[in-house]
């Protein structure tokens, strides 16, 4: 015998089932994903200005500029 189950989406945050359209199944998970994405953002962001003023002290040795 199969089971049909409702539709339903998971929640991104913990994957719970949530019925419907929505995204998220509380708005404590909304949030906790909204927070984890902007660390993520800002993680990503120092790890583009680190590499870029790595790249600089670099470029500037190769030069023999003394520093």
């Amino acid at each position: 015998m199969v089971e049909r189950l409702v539709q339903h989406k998971h929640c991104r945050q913990c994957g719970r089932a949530v019925p419907g359209k929505d995204v998220f199944c509380s708005k404590d998970c909304e949030n906790n994903h909204k927070r984890m994405l902007r660390k993520k953002k800002n993680q990503l962001l120092l790890l583009y200005v680190s590499s870029f003023v790595i790249l600089i002290l670099i470029l500037l040795l190769s030069w023999g500029f003394p520093l």
